[in-house]
């Protein structure tokens, strides 16, 4: 038996993560543009983390750990592992099938993307990822706008999940802000020894001081319970112990 030590840092993902070709949809250029489903996730098979909402921590927690990062702009942000080494994703099996039951947001609305206004737009703009090949114009699956040029259910359907993942990604914001703000965050590190010995050293990560939690001003921990984030908080201490299932899906 022999014994190494690797690491994986988990660091903040370049978003927007899966996408080749991200370029606004405009009904003079995708007008006959039809799409056809996902069939499988293989092109999320790189990546050992995944943005996360708020309002998906209750279902995240059952089977991922919830962990917290912070982006290039040093702002925190939730994510799911997926697995514990860099580029590795243990959800997703060589066929592309997720092995979860719950598939995260963020996942689930690719090929579509709003894109960030700028300093000078307030609205966000619905953009694809060209580089999606269940896009095309043979007729395969369904089109994305009628005659007239207007949107037909499929995109109406998955404009109406980003504007409501939009809201939620808002929501979550001021959540980790929160956190910041009350100074609760530190950084994490997880060990594991796998069946033959090997271990994996995962950080790059941060996670809740029970500590320090326990300390906030009764001020401080009332308005956490009535804004809610005490659940989400919880959520993500539950979720840790989720590691140990990572762990098994490694070995």
């Amino acid at each position: 038996m022999t014994t190494k030590k690797t690491s994986s840092d988990n660091t903040a993902p370049v978003l927007p993560m899966f996408y080749k070709k991200v370029v606004p949809l405009n009904k003079e250029v995708h007008g006959k543009l039809y799409i056809e489903p996902i069939e499988g996730y293989q092109h999320t098979k790189e990546t050992n983390s995944i943005y996360i909402a708020a309002i998906e921590f209750l279902q995240i927690s059952k089977e991922y750990p919830i962990v917290f990062a912070k982006g290039p702009d040093g702002k925190v942000f939730p994510a799911a592992l997926l697995g514990l080494q860099a580029n590795k994703n243990l959800f997703v099996d060589d066929t592309g099938k997720w092995l979860a039951e719950y598939i995260p947001a963020y996942v689930r609305r690719y090929p579509f993307i709003l894109a960030m206004p700028d300093e000078k737009e307030a609205t966000f703009t619905v953009c694809i990822d060209e580089g999606y090949p269940g896009f095309n114009t043979a007729k395969e699956g369904k089109p994305l706008f009628d005659k007239k040029g207007e949107q037909l259910d499929v995109l109406k359907q998955a404009v109406d999940f980003l504007q409501d993942y939009q809201t939620h990604v808002h929501l979550t914001t001021l959540f980790c802000e929160n956190l910041s703000k009350l100074n609760i965050l530190e950084p994490m590190q997880a060990n594991v020894e796998l069946a033959d010995g090997d271990k994996i050293s995962l950080g790059g990560f941060l996670g809740v001081n029970r500590e320090k939690l326990k300390a906030l001003k009764p001020a401080q921990l009332t308005e956490l319970i009535k804004s809610d984030h005490m659940e989400l908080i919880f959520a993500h201490l539950g979720s840790l112990l989720n590691i140990n299932g990572l762990t098994k899906r490694l070995t």
